[in-house]
């Protein structure tokens, strides 16, 4: 279990609970079968000593702020909140444990008090990829930080390899998930749109930096998931210029092989980029066209 503060929702637990309990909500399951999903699903953290508390914490809060406090819910939070349970991992720092004895009493009087109305519940957004598997992104380095960079304002290709697929969740993924685009780089760089026949010399580069990771995962160091939402496709000026199947990944590629996606960042994409071709470049492989 990680914590990061006293606060009632600062831990892993809570945030989950809280979020999986208001995601069944969303998808239209009735709120007595959400809670009774949800105890099922969290027996083993519901059983054990540290964790069992927040569970009923989060899942009590959360159904009083709806307006769905089940009796039940209510009275393992109060019983957990009046034996001191959960303070027990506190008394090694006094303040630590005042401050949480406090966050704890609030909990306690809020679910003693009357529970607002039911709260309107949102329907579930999913979000949905932007290209299609093997689209070829014609792109513009443009960050204002890389001015005085020889290679701003010029174009680079950017290549749609896969579809990174995230649940929600404890909902099965095949039901319910979010969908990212897997984005890769091409060696080259140009003054304005290439004939779409220089993809027969490019290949596919590193676009993110090797690091220390956990042992057992494994990543491409081609590919990250698109930093990019509709309307910043837009804004940037991203143009589909081709499509080919060639260097893509099938969803069964993607779910066996990766086990990691690293996430580029809107804001340091262009760098990422820079950062790339320079290297490809040293290694004498870059396609400089400009």
């Amino acid at each position: 279990m990680g914590a990061w503060g006293t606060g009632l929702y600062q831990d892993d637990i809570t945030c989950d609970v809280k979020e999986n309990y208001i995601n069944l909500l969303k998808i239209g399951t009735e709120p007595k079968e959400a809670m009774e999903e949800m105890i099922e699903n969290w027996e083993d953290c519901i059983e054990d000593v540290e964790e069992g508390p927040l569970f009923w914490f989060a899942l009590a809060d959360t159904q009083w702020k709806y307006g769905l406090l089940d009796k039940k819910v209510k009275k393992k939070a109060l019983q957990y909140i009046e034996a001191g349970t959960d303070l027990e991992r506190w008394k090694e720092d006094k303040k630590l444990y005042e401050r949480r004895e406090m966050v704890l009493e609030k909990l306690k009087e809020k679910l003693n008090s009357e529970q607002p109305q039911g709260k309107k519940i949102p329907k579930l957004h999913l979000s949905k990829r932007i290209f299609k598997t093997g689209d070829i992104i014609l792109y513009q380095i443009q960050n204002e930080e890389l001015k005085e960079h020889r290679w701003y304002k010029k174009y680079v290709l950017l290549k749609i390899v896969g579809l990174e697929k995230s649940g929600i969740g404890i909902e099965p993924i095949e039901n319910y998930y979010n969908e990212r685009d897997i984005m890769s780089l091409y060696n080259w760089i140009g003054n304005s749109k290439p004939d779409i026949k220089v993809l027969s010399r490019l290949k596919i580069i590193n676009i993110v930096e090797p690091m220390d990771f956990e042992e057992g995962y494994e990543r491409d160091l081609t590919t990250g998931l698109n930093p990019f939402n509709k309307r910043e496709v837009k804004k940037y000026g991203l143009e589909v210029i081709g499509n080919t199947e060639e260097d893509t990944y099938t969803a069964k590629e993607v779910k066996e092989k990766f086990l990691y996606w690293h996430s580029l960042n809107l804001y340091s994409f262009d760098f990422d980029i820079v950062r790339a071709l320079e290297k490809a470049e040293n290694s004498g492989e870059l396609i400089d066209e400009t």
